[in-house]
């Protein structure tokens, strides 16, 4: 049996053509019209040798063309890798490289960095631009001299990637394992590792999350403010709007007056979001009213949501805001309050979500007991193949019973519901984005100032965490905290940058020489 992502866009299509689908920059789109140009593009894409496997480096804000271009791909039995947009192009560079992506596909006001990053990399043939404003796009098509070193045809890519009406494209049957899309995320090391997700992981949390997690019905309007590149927004807006027959109002860029706008003339029912989002949403509703009568679900998913917000978010909606969990690694939603659901315990994650399983281990590998904290695992139709091109990873992220292995502490209480204690790992989370320590640390160790440094997350009200770094310097040098912070401007994108640097004399140290965070982190909660 076959079992393509993509053919949820037509089974859709089928039944409700006329139904709007995508809605973006005053742009609407019906399932037939999406459906039509999803189509075009993969004709388009299989013209210049798209083949089933191939990878595609997807990059694109929340736009309707990232839908389209996301299903076109998957029509031909490819590989989606869509990637942060905040990205500079040597990080692109990186994992065009290691995704061994043949296309790449850019947003056109992305597209100066989309190519610096594709001339970087030899193994990558063909360069797109979609969209634009006047239809005309400046020429990127790469020289003969940037991508021909290697001695291989020069690629045959026109830079505007359009549509072609004129070809007929099945949709390609892919086994329920094949891998559909691959997600780029990072362990503690820093170095990146990419979650390959099949259609049947992404098919099966999608339908379940529109089905019995946050009820989408046909006619519902959903609003993408998270990105789509995250799994939460692709997951939980996009796949299950698509196959709700709901419509998606895409907001390109989280701005809060902007989303509410969008959110009252749209008469949005659903949003998923992280609590930096619903902070500064209700900071802006206090001082400015929009209509958002139509709202009746509002989830929360990428970090703890605290309990003052849920307060107030119940005060202002008249309704409970919803608290998920999950990971890029369970595609991603491994527990939730389901919408309906008549019990809710503000400061739960909720139970295990509908064909998944989810416990608590101790250190030895047996099973919790009812309110004791150890580390949650995750098993289920939601569960990642591995990590692409890493079997060391993979194996490391099991537990020899299969279960995967979230980093996360964790107690489950006797009525089945999970609550998050800490995190294991010292992934920082800013405003629902991971950001990796050693990322950071490693960069820093490269200036010729710095001797040593730790990197940690520190509470933000408004972002859930920032970034605090704390740096001893080689004796003779000096650098100022506002050097130090422009030298990471310059080399990573502007989230992952420390909002604060502090410099020591020494940093503090076990007895075998590992610098302790966990003393760092206390210091400067308990002086701030």
């Amino acid at each position: 049996m076959g079992l393509n992502l993509a053919s949820c866009l037509f089974h859709t299509a089928e039944h409700f053509p006329d139904q709007t689908a995508v809605i973006g920059d005053d742009r609407s789109f019906t399932f037939a019209e999406l459906a039509d140009w999803a189509t075009g593009l993969a004709a388009a894409l299989r013209e210049e040798g798209l083949r089933r496997g191939d990878h595609v480096l997807l990059l694109a804000p929340n736009v309707p063309e990232f839908t389209a271009v996301y299903y076109a791909v998957l029509m031909l039995g490819g590989v989606v890798v869509p990637v942060n947009t905040l990205f500079l192009p040597h990080e692109i560079a990186d994992l065009l490289e290691h995704s061994d992506a043949k296309f790449i596909v850019c947003w056109h006001t992305l597209a100066e960095k989309g190519h610096a990053a594709f001339v970087k990399v030899d193994t990558c043939r063909h360069f797109f631009v979609i969209g634009s404003t006047d239809g005309k796009p400046k020429d990127y098509s790469p020289s003969l001299e940037e991508k021909n070193n290697a001695g291989l045809t020069p690629p045959r890519s026109r830079a505007f990637l359009t549509p072609r009406s004129s070809s007929f494209v099945d949709c390609y049957q892919t086994a329920p394992d094949d891998t559909a899309v691959i997600l780029y995320t990072s362990g503690t090391t820093g170095k990146s590792k990419g979650v390959e997700l099949s259609h049947f992981n992404l098919y099966s949390n999608a339908l379940y999350t529109q089905d019995r997690g946050l009820f989408i019905q046909r006619g519902d309007v959903t609003v993408a403010v998270l990105p789509l590149f995250h799994t939460f927004g692709q997951t939980a807006i996009q796949n299950a709007s698509i196959i709700a027959g709901a419509a998606i109002v895409m907001v390109s860029q989280f701005e809060p007056r902007r989303a509410l706008a969008a959110m009252e003339k749209y008469r949005v029912t659903h949003i998923a979001a992280v609590p930096t989002m619903y902070n500064l949403m209700l900071q802006t509703l206090r001082r400015h009213p929009f209509d958002l009568s139509a709202l009746r679900t509002a989830v929360s998913g990428g970090a703890s949501l605290p309990l003052p917000l849920i307060k107030e978010f119940e005060e202002m909606m008249h309704f409970s805001m919803i608290e998920g969990y999950g990971l890029s690694e369970t595609s991603p939603i491994a527990c939730i309050t389901p919408a309906n659901c008549p019990v809710y315990k503000p400061g739960s994650i909720g139970p295990e979500f509908f064909g998944t399983q989810v416990r608590i281990i101790r250190e030895d590998g047996s099973f919790a007991d009812t309110n004791e904290v150890g580390e949650l695992v995750i098993r289920g139709h939601n569960v990642m193949k591995g990590y692409y091109k890493d079997t060391a990873a993979t194996a490391a992220a099991f537990t020899d019973s299969g279960w995967f292995r979230s980093g996360d502490a964790a107690k489950i209480d006797e009525d089945g519901y999970v609550f998050i204690v800490d995190r294991i790992k010292d992934v920082i989370i800013r405003a629902g984005m991971n950001i990796y320590p050693r990322e950071i640390e490693e960069l820093l160790y490269h200036h010729p100032a710095v001797l040593e440094t730790a990197v940690i997350g520190v509470p933000d009200e408004t972002l859930s965490e920032n970034v605090a770094a704390f740096v001893t310097l080689v004796p003779g040098h000096t650098v100022t905290a506002a050097e130090l912070q422009k030298y990471c401007r310059d080399h990573l994108a502007l989230y992952k940058c420390p909002k604060v640097i502090e410099f020591r004399d020494h940093l503090p140290k076990n007895s075998t020489g590992k610098i302790m965070k966990r003393e760092l982190r206390n210091e400067k909660m308990n002086r701030d």
